[in-house]
């Protein structure tokens, strides 16, 4: 008897040992593996920031020409407008009568082409795919949800499973503002599991129905939301608000391992005759 209690005992230790070891591993595993800390800009809590750089300055000109700066977030809104939720929505899809500007003086002799305009959608985008990646899925309409937290009612996104979905108050393509795309990347069908691997100048295509529309990344931001100051979820919002220029954002959450979902991933993308503009070829 005294023998077994023995054996059993040393039994205990060896597994107690084991496991000790075992949460030292994962203490610096998990170490080793977070994120760096945020630096808080006018673009949000940034984490890793990939923009188009800006055009080159021609050598020969007498006066440069100022750079463009990175592409800058839609307006934040104003600290007294309310309670703002994770990436809550807050405005609606543009008017469908096109803004007329006035022409300038006569255009020179030989002006330079422009891109033909983009039909402007009267339905959803149905489909998106990002080729780079592998991406070919169906988009829904998606709405939000008031949902009770400790006793605090908050919106939260109702994404789809096994399907991308579109913020139902954002634009339609062709409008000249911001169609927002949303999707998970590691539960309900994973549809944006690779988006975080999107570069710049990577094409995305969005489809109303059979109706293509070609995009390419400009800029990509992981920012983190997690544990971040309202203020601070507030900057990272602006990239779902209108932004006054034809873009697409796509929205996921990140990193995807366990604990995960700390932070958010942004992709920018926009009409390929924008992008010499930034100097991305």
């Amino acid at each position: 008897m005294t023998k077994n209690v023995s054996g059993l005992s040393r039994g205990l230790l060896l597994l107690g040992a084991l496991l000790i070891l075992a949460g030292i591993g994962w203490g610096i595993w998990t170490w080793l593996n977070a994120p760096p800390a945020p630096e808080i800009t006018e673009a949000g809590a940034v984490v890793l920031a990939e923009t188009a750089p800006p055009q080159p300055t021609v050598a020969a000109t007498a006066t440069p020409a100022a750079s463009p700066s990175p592409t800058p977030p839609p307006s934040s809104p104003p600290e007294d407008s309310g309670p703002t939720p994770e990436l809550l929505p807050e405005y609606t899809v543009p008017p469908a009568a096109p803004t007329i500007t006035a022409q300038p003086t006569p255009a020179p002799p030989t002006p330079a082409p422009t891109a033909t305009p983009w039909p402007r959608a009267v339905e959803p985008p149905t489909r998106i795919v990002a080729p780079s990646i592998g991406l070919d899925v169906k988009i829904v309409p998606m709405g939000w949800s008031q949902v009770d937290h400790n006793g605090t009612l908050v919106s939260e996104w109702d994404i789809p499973k096994d399907a991308a979905g579109w913020h139902m108050n954002s634009a339609l393509p062709g409008h000249g503002e911001n169609v927002v795309i949303s999707g998970h990347h590691n539960i309900e069908g994973k549809v944006f599991r690779y988006l975080v691997d999107l570069h710049l100048g990577d094409e995305v295509i969005l489809y109303v129905n059979d109706t293509p529309y070609y995009y390419k990344v400009t800029d990509k931001y992981i920012l983190k939301e997690a544990g971040m100051p309202l203020r601070v979820r507030r900057k990272n919002a602006q990239w779902i608000m209108p932004s006054g220029d034809e873009r697409l954002t796509l929205v996921t959450c990140w990193p995807y391992q366990w604990p995960g979902n700390s932070h958010r991933v942004i992709v920018v993308a926009r009409p390929p005759d924008y992008l010499p503009e930034r100097g991305v070829e």
